[in-house]
């Protein structure tokens, strides 16, 4: 009797692809308020600023990519215990 599925071999382009994308997203927003503060001659204040708004961004995008794939994988799971009840 096989309740659970064999589990599949986890791939890791979508985790690399993630890291890279808040890595890079990181930095273009930190150069992004470095480059307005030295044109505003003003403290590191956009700096801060956008590098604190991107990595939140980040984690929230995340979240939300997190979820879908939940949802979608306890769909699929919900499905086959349904399926070999009938």
């Amino acid at each position: 009797m096989k309740l659970l599925p064999k589990p599949k071999p986890v791939s890791l382009d979508s985790g690399v692809s993630q890291g890279i994308e808040m890595a890079v997203g990181l930095v273009v927003f930190f150069l992004m308020g470095w480059g307005l503060d030295a044109w505003l001659n003003t403290t590191p204040i956009f700096m801060i600023v956008f590098t604190v708004f991107a990595m939140v961004g980040q984690f929230v995008k995340m979240y939300f990519i997190y979820s879908r794939d939940m949802r979608h994988l306890e769909d699929q799971r919900s499905e086959m215990v349904r399926g070999g009840q009938q």
